[in-house]
């Protein structure tokens, strides 16, 4: 089963997209602050994909995304925020942006759709 790094500190949002992410068959790990998705990011944990928040309470999400870049190369991430703006090019990724407020299982399709198209 393809695992989902959450990082999300709403804990209603996170709960609502974590439900919306199982139900497409994906297990879902959730940080609550950006320190818990770089202790995340740095493991051995598999992830297929990484759905970051824009603005977490300990750090940036930009900050996460660069670790993620860093230490993820290949794995989709997608950067949710409540201010709209293009995909982030980096060497040899693409950064998505899902534009808050989302719908969670359209979302979670999104990410399914960019987990196929990486595999």
């Amino acid at each position: 089963m393809p695992s989902v790094l959450l990082v999300e500190d709403e804990f209603l949002i996170r709960a609502v997209l974590a439900d919306a992410l199982g139900d497409e068959g994906l297990a879902c790990i959730q940080a609550p602050t950006g320190q818990a998705a770089l202790d995340v990011i740095t493991s051995a944990a598999p992830l297929s994909a990484i759905i970051v928040d824009a603005g977490l309470p300990d750090m940036s999400g930009e900050r996460v995304i660069e670790a993620a870049v860093r230490h993820r190369p290949g794995t989709p991430i997608i950067r949710c925020s409540g201010r709209p703006g293009p995909a982030l090019e980096t060497p040899g990724m693409k950064v998505h942006v899902y534009s808050k407020p989302y719908d969670a299982v359209e979302l979670a399709k999104f990410v399914v759709s960019l987990i196929a198209a990486s595999a």
